[in-house]
């Protein structure tokens, strides 16, 4: 098992920090840890929902894009 070093820590902190301040704002002054987290998950829910279905809604059937082996968008003209 992998111990987590001091720079893993900085490089999560870079993405959890600002949604952590960004709750605690939006809660207010006075807002307790706990729910803090507890409301972090429940957006992160709803924002990996929403993002799940934009990706599906992007093309599907006929407009489906298909890539080649280089990850870029095949011409099929």
């Amino acid at each position: 098992m992998k111990l987590l070093t001091l720079e893993d820590y900085e490089l999560a902190g870079q993405t959890f920090w600002p949604k952590y301040w960004y709750v605690a704002k939006e809660l207010g002054e006075g807002s307790k840890t706990e729910d803090i987290l507890k409301c972090m998950e429940a957006i992160g829910g709803v924002a990996l929902k929403v993002a799940l279905e934009e990706k599906s809604a992007d093309s599907f059937g006929f407009n489906e894009v298909k890539e080649g082996k280089d990850g870029k968008p095949e011409d099929n003209q």
